[in-house]
């Protein structure tokens, strides 16, 4: 086989596993995932301002989600979950006026700018509410473009298998928009024992061993409380 049949192959090879994925998401529902990093000494302030942003925000034209987490163990590292109907809601609210308000008020009290990422959907299904002892996860997957189709595979067996873990009430995946070889994993758990015991499993080991070789960055795995 020459050269330019083999870059041919590999290019039609990567374009397949961008479209299983964009074909994962017939439906349209668009989401956001946001990481906010504060001064140490404005963790309370700013954590009364998300929640006020929240509870303004949930009632916004085609949201169907939008939760405020605080990191464990850094309080002053935040992040906000948006689903939304379709990416123009999405769109609309980002630029609408309540959350320009939201901004103005939280710029001053940033140590880097608030890290917004547009997402999609790969792999998710009607999650429940926890309580005031769950945990969550979020995790950041980066995996090398040759590698996607593979890691697609791996993030949908890890996600249904999981979902039947004692004390799971959320697993999704969700593909960045302008990176789609970079997802991102939201679980949510009734409390940190279920979380462990789900890092015991064996689909969970075999899930880490198997993506291990395909990875871009480290597996960057944060643990939040709701607000």
């Amino acid at each position: 086989m020459g050269f330019s049949q083999y870059l041919s192959l590999a290019f039609a090879a990567l374009v397949l596993s961008f479209a299983q994925i964009t074909s994962a998401q017939d439906d349209g529902t668009a989401y956001m995932v946001t990481y906010i990093e504060v001064a140490p000494s404005a963790a309370d302030e700013v954590a009364e301002l998300l929640t006020a942003y929240v509870q303004e925000s949930s009632d916004a034209n085609g949201n169907a989600l939008f939760q405020a987490l605080q990191r464990i163990g850094r309080p002053s590292h935040f992040a906000i979950l948006e689903t939304w109907r379709d990416a123009e809601a999405r769109d609309a609210y980002a630029s609408s006026r309540q959350t320009a308000i939201f901004h103005d008020n939280l710029e001053p009290l940033l140590y880097s700018p608030a890290d917004a990422r547009p997402h999609g959907d790969l792999a998710t299904a009607a999650g429940g509410n926890i309580g005031p002892g769950g945990v969550f996860a979020i995790t950041h997957v980066d995996v090398t473009p040759n590698n996607t189709e593979v890691a697609v595979g791996l993030l949908e067996t890890l996600a249904s298998a999981s979902r039947d873990d004692a004390g799971n009430t959320r697993f999704d995946v969700l593909v960045q928009s302008n990176r789609r070889n970079h997802m991102t994993v939201v679980e949510a758990w009734e409390n940190p024992e279920a979380q462990e015991e789900h890092y015991g499993a064996t689909h969970t080991k075999s899930f880490r061993a198997s993506l291990f070789p395909l990875s871009g960055a480290l597996y960057d795995e944060r643990f939040y409380r709701s607000l």
